[in-house]
């Protein structure tokens, strides 16, 4: 059966890997002051998470890009190895999370209009 499988090895060639974290906020924020928060956010966290790496520094992308709802947000950084990726989303998360609080920053939930037609 093991010959048939998909094996993901997640530590060779090398133990160091990219993380992803997602984040949406309002249409009515200020696309710039989101993209600071965010970097700024993770290299905190990365002198506080072991494994979340400050070298190569964390980036922010505009990408996905428009969603239905909110406008979306990838924090991209790395960690030292695959087991490191959870504490380190974690934490990113929260600290975005209160931050985005403090400066008055909403994240949206899916809304919809329903126009009603009379008939």
């Amino acid at each position: 059966k093991l010959s048939q499988s998909v094996v993901t090895n997640y530590c060779l060639p090398e133990k160091q890997m990219l993380l992803f974290v997602a984040v949406g906020v309002s249409y009515d924020s200020d696309i710039d002051f989101v993209e600071e928060i965010l970097v700024e956010e993770a290299l905190q966290a990365a002198g506080e998470v072991p494994g979340l790496l400050a070298d190569p520094p964390p980036y922010a992308r505009f990408s996905p890009g428009f969603g239905d709802s909110s406008l979306n947000f990838t924090i991209v950084c790395q960690v030292g190895e695959f087991v490191d990726q959870y504490l380190a989303q974690h934490t990113i998360r929260k600290r975005v999370f209160k931050r985005f609080k403090q400066e008055g920053i909403e994240i949206p939930f899916p809304q919809r209009t329903v126009h009603l037609r009379k008939e």
